[in-house]
């Protein structure tokens, strides 16, 4: 206490659980977007049906790009809920949102409807999947924060 510092306390145990999980989420996270790079670049170079190549790119990109959006958002110290990072909060930037993934779940339709089986029609309904589900989740969350705001 002569020099000024202040005895360091240990953490209670539920703290010292809750940062292992989070820094166990956060490497877990970057792994699975790594194998998922991995098995973009796989099916990229070894697919023989039509867009193979450019479902397995696609895929690795996206999977190398949401992990650099991962660490930057860590780094920056900003929140790394996956619902402060994919979706809106407020309703004007909510009718963006539903028009922007509505073209998109349009165009995974038709890009399914042009090609009757292989990787390019499972890619267009998964689009228009993830479109309708992205809308549908965006949705809750602006209602919700509506309903908590007051």
């Amino acid at each position: 206490m002569e020099s000024g510092h202040q005895p360091q306390s240990n953490p209670r145990p539920e703290e010292a659980g809750r940062e292992y999980w989070a820094w166990f989420g956060f490497w877990a996270e970057l792994v699975m977007f790594g194998l998922l790079a991995i098995a973009g670049g796989y099916f990229a170079s070894h697919g023989g049906g039509s867009g193979d190549y450019a479902t397995g790119l696609v895929l690795g990109v996206a999977a190398i790009a949401l992990a650099f959006l991962r660490l930057k958002r860590h780094f920056d110290g900003a929140p790394t809920r996956w619902d402060r990072v994919l979706l809106v909060d407020d309703t004007r930037n909510l009718v963006l949102v539903i028009a922007v993934f509505v073209a998109l779940g349009l165009a995974g339709l038709f890009v399914a409807a042009a090609e009757a089986d292989g990787s390019l029609h499972v890619a267009g309904v998964a689009l228009f999947a993830t479109s309708g589900l992205s809308v549908f989740l965006s949705l809750k969350n602006v209602f919700d924060n509506l309903d908590r705001r007051g």
